[in-house]
């Protein structure tokens, strides 16, 4: 009989969040490895699952639907206070044992403290997936932020397990005080085809928001520093910014000089976005060097790679010290600033086509040997059946 690991985030499920997608690749590494795996998360409307055997299911992962209020001031009364008492009831309907396993990808403090309870009380193992860390100025009070250091300091540590998103939380957080599996964010190389691309303009894309992590400022800038004979074969794709926070980003002269090079999409819906990377030749990512990017792992680097898409990238994070080799498989530049982005971007746009098709090429090779979650089963289910 397969062993039962229940895993449980708050994502928007599936492909509602980078959270949503990391949970996905761990489902279906798990699901290869034998287990037989419960993901316990919120429905992402866009989609709908299929039913199997009494669960919804999508791509073979039993969802246990976890729905919260959307009345605001309950919402709020669920999330601080009694989101572990809900999620240790819904174990309970699946009578939990000590032979199961339950995987927590939250930092909230009620879930951390009731999982880890009931843990005490049945004998089961648990997990944590630690996906950001989050600095002090993250808290709009102060009595969130004693909440988050609360569960860093005294809950995280009591786990069996943790999956650290990168070396950075690893080294700092977790150290020598658990066991713990370094697991970046995954891919899955074989769920959509890479399609041919034409060469008609260069396209670059900025997947994301750019609030908190990524410096679109300094994208946009550097963009708008082209000549115009550049500028005519330059198409910048932009997702999840609208027109007029790019308006507040640039003054009125930088605005007008980049405006015939922006293709600003609303939103798509997932099958769409991936058209859109298909038809990419470079992703364009620039971020500054501090305590949520070193410890952060973007999930839109290996996302677009699946596609040959080469990121061009500000050398921050385990992205780029471990996995995107510079002029082999993308373009990194050194400093976080207008000249350093701006010189990459004028590489790009001087590379030949047959370079382009070898970056390409690279960066497919790399999300397929280093990034697909079939090459971490292994991994996963060794440090799963040693704690």
């Amino acid at each position: 009989m397969k062993k039962r690991i229940f895993i449980f985030g708050y994502s928007n499920f599936p492909r509602g969040s980078a959270k949503a997608n990391y949970l996905q690749y761990v489902s279906q590494a798990l699901k290869e490895a034998e287990y037989d795996v419960y993901l316990i998360t919120d429905i992402n409307e866009e989609f709908k699952l299929q039913m199997q055997k009494g669960h919804f299911s999508y791509k073979g992962i039993n969802i246990i639907p976890f729905n919260v209020t959307k009345i605001r001031l309950l919402r709020r009364l669920q999330f601080h206070y009694y989101l572990g008492h809900i999620l240790v009831n819904l174990l309970k309907k699946y009578n939990i044992s000590e032979e199961d396993i339950v995987l927590v990808c939250s930092a909230d403090l009620d879930v951390n403290r009731e999982i880890l309870k009931y843990k005490r009380k049945i004998g089961f193992k648990t997990g944590n997936f630690v996906l950001e860390w989050f600095p002090k100025s993250f808290f709009e009070s102060r009595q969130r932020e004693r909440r988050y250091n609360t569960y860093l300091e005294n809950l995280l540590p009591q786990h069996d397990l943790i999956f650290p998103i990168s070396s950075y939380i690893e080294s700092h957080l977790i150290d020598d005080k658990c066991k713990s599996l370094l697991l970046p964010i995954m891919a899955d190389v074989l769920e959509y085809p890479v399609r041919e691309k034409a060469f008609n303009k260069i396209k670059f894309i900025f997947p994301g928001n750019g609030l908190m992590k990524d410096a679109i400022g300094i994208v946009l800038k550097s963009f708008s520093q082209l000549t115009f004979q550049e500028k005519e074969r330059v198409e910048l794709h932009l997702c999840g910014i609208k027109e007029e926070e790019i308006k507040i980003l640039l003054s009125s002269h930088e605005y007008d000089h980049i405006k015939s090079v922006l293709v600003v999409h609303k939103w798509m819906h997932y099958e769409e976005l991936i058209e859109l990377y298909q038809s990419m030749h470079f992703l364009i990512l620039a971020r500054e060097e501090n305590q949520m990017t070193l410890a952060n792992f973007p999930s839109k680097v290996p996302e677009v790679m699946c596609y040959g898409v080469i990121p061009i990238a500000s050398n921050v994070g385990d992205y780029t010290k471990y996995y995107l080799e510079d002029n082999i498989n993308s373009l990194i530049f050194d400093r976080c600033d207008i000249d350093s982005c701006s010189e990459k971007i004028r590489k790009a746009l001087s590379l030949p086509e047959e370079k382009i098709l070898e970056l390409s090429l690279n960066a497919r090779k790399c999300a397929e040997d280093k990034f697909d979650y079939r090459n971490w089963v292994g991994k996963i289910h060794y440090a799963l059946e040693n704690i």
